[in-house]
């Protein structure tokens, strides 16, 4: 087996039809691994970044690994570092290497080696990995059989729903005080009539419901804190980057509750795979006391339900109260940091796993000690 690097547009495009199949024969056939979901990423969000894509190939020329990397200029603990991470931030659900079935621990060997080689980094941050998956499994247990410095930190822990049973059967089992508040959410949306659900199938960036998403969460409570899409362009682009990249398989669609003719909240879905994605969600918060989001959301899985070609909804999102009244499964997610032993790095890596784990302790005894002989 031999490294290849990516470190251009030009040959990531390139790698479209071998990765997409490299992916239906991993463990792991997720939405957000897709080539697709990446190019639209890197398209959004990586232009400060330097693309460094590690790709293994077996000795026939077939590619057995990726590992999705670019390389930053980054600030670690308020000290600048180099960094390799993954092509990632906050608009994606989990992240992984896409590695051949029963390949992950060969390949992942040879990129770990690989990084050993390559100088340029003080630091690899591989984020959001998801603690159940084999490429979490192989590679700290490799990590921990060698010498290098490296930590584990935790990072989203993400609501799923299995569905494997009819709706009605599901809904009762959540429990009484749960479906009391959703019947009396129910009711106040009925009471306030001229409400609707409109689902809308989207082929493309430029489709008119994406304008009409952006206006929905340019009036959310996320536009307090910045993170609203429509005084975000980035983001913008990211999500009509993935409806131009996505939306022609027939899997990117719009879910709208609607007063009268307007939006008051929306859900932005992939459907891979026989999994839902909600990758986004805001609502109107002029009509908060309708609990907008709530009842959508309700409706959406009342569908998914009843639909019957869909084996799981992954939230994509953290242990929200509201996500956790649907189900208790999650899926943790691990950020790994890997440290390479020059002085800088290896000073972080004893600051970061060290230092600063001994000084909570001690602060933590001294705590105990008081409340002691309080």
């Amino acid at each position: 087996m031999k490294i290849q690097v990516i470190k251009t547009i030009r040959e990531f495009e390139l790698l479209r039809d071998s990765w997409n199949r490299l992916l239906h024969e991993s463990d792991r056939s997720v939405v957000y691994l897709t080539y697709e979901w990446f190019l639209s990423w890197w398209k959004s969000f990586g232009q400060d970044n330097q693309l460094h894509m590690v790709t293994v190939v077996d000795d026939s020329g077939d590619m057995t690994a990726i590992a999705p990397l670019m390389l930053s200029n980054s600030m670690y603990r308020n000290i600048p570092v180099r960094k390799l991470s993954f092509l990632a931030n906050e608009h994606s659900p989990s992240v992984d290497f896409i590695i051949k079935r029963h390949c992950e621990a060969e390949a992942i060997e040879i990129i770990i080696l690989y990084l050993e080689t390559y100088l340029e980094w003080s630091m690899v941050e591989l984020q959001k990995l998801d603690s159940s998956s084999d490429t979490f499994v192989f590679l700290t247990n490799y990590l921990n059989r060698s010498d290098r410095l490296s930590g584990l930190k935790d990072n989203i822990e993400s609501p799923f729903i299995v569905i494997d049973s009819d709706w009605d059967k599901f809904l009762n089992k959540r429990s009484l005080k749960f479906r009391k508040v959703l019947r009396n959410k129910i009711n106040r949306v009925n009471k306030s009539g001229d409400l609707s659900i409109e689902r809308v199938l989207i082929t493309g960036g430029s489709h008119s419901a994406i304008e009409k998403m952006f206006q929905v969460s340019g009036r959310s409570w996320k536009k307090k804190i910045g993170t609203d899409l429509l005084y975000n362009q980035k983001s913008q682009m990211f999500y009509k980057n993935i409806a131009d990249h996505l939306g022609p398989q027939g899997i990117v669609s719009l879910w709208f509750l609607k007063k009268g003719d307007n939006p008051i909240a929306f859900e932005f879905h992939l459907n891979y795979n026989k999994t839902v994605y909600p990758i986004r969600a805001d609502y109107d918060e002029s009509f908060k006391e309708l609990s907008p989001g709530s009842f959508l959301e309700y409706k959406i899985l009342e569908t998914v339900f009843k639909d019957g070609d869909i084996t799981e909804y992954n939230s994509c999102g953290h242990t929200y109260g509201y996500l956790l009244n649907w189900t208790q499964d999650t899926r943790k997610h691990i950020d790994i940091e890997l440290f390479s032993k020059t002085l800088r790095p290896y000073t972080l890596y004893a600051l970061e796993y060290k230092l600063i784990p001994f000084l909570r302790r001690l602060r933590l005894n001294q705590v105990r000690h008081l409340w002691k002989h309080f």
